[in-house]
């Protein structure tokens, strides 16, 4: 009797298991080559001057995060003084590490970085008391060209408190 149970059983979990693993492999094949799932490239520390400089923290954060901008991308950052980030921008399919928007105004990319992973747009943002004792933000958007694989200013904008002021 137990022979004939198993029996009978075997070819309908046979079946059973060949249409999930159908089902498996066709919505493998429709993941977006940009998923986590692809593994990241090692990083081309020649490609960059400052790489090179920046080697451990740029190799800690690059292995910890995941993509944050613009499909491919995983941006790093770290301390440049008080109240000052800069960092680097590390391509996830070939490894070359690109510069951060050179601020010349504020000698570094701001207080802080704002970035999303499927935005080719980045804000820079430096946060200061104003004359008044309010906190005013200085934010600068930049868009990433990546034809050009360059940063392109956009627009900047001061809000001070819940009041924004906008400047080009």
């Amino acid at each position: 009797m137990r022979k004939l149970i198993l029996s009978l059983l075997m070819p309908i979990a046979l079946i059973s298991c060949k249409g999930v693993a159908q089902k498996d492999a066709k919505s493998a094949s429709e993941i977006p080559s940009n998923s986590e799932i692809r593994s990241k490239a090692d990083i081309d520390f020649m490609s960059n001057p400052m790489a090179e400089d920046h080697r451990d923290v740029i190799s800690e954060k690059y292995n910890a995060l995941e993509v944050n901008f613009a499909s491919y991308y995983v941006i790093t950052t770290w301390g440049c003084g008080s109240g000052c980030v800069t960092g680097a921008m590390v391509d996830t399919r070939d490894g070359k590490v690109y510069s951060m928007p050179e601020d010349k105004e504020w000698g570094g990319n701001g207080t802080y970085i704002e970035s999303k992973k499927e935005s080719e747009t980045l804000l820079t943002v430096a946060v200061a008391q104003s004359p008044t004792g309010e906190t005013e933000e200085s934010r600068k958007y930049w868009v990433w060209n990546e034809d050009l694989k360059t940063f392109t200013f956009m627009k900047a904008e001061s809000v001070l408190s819940s009041k924004t002021r906008k400047t080009n």
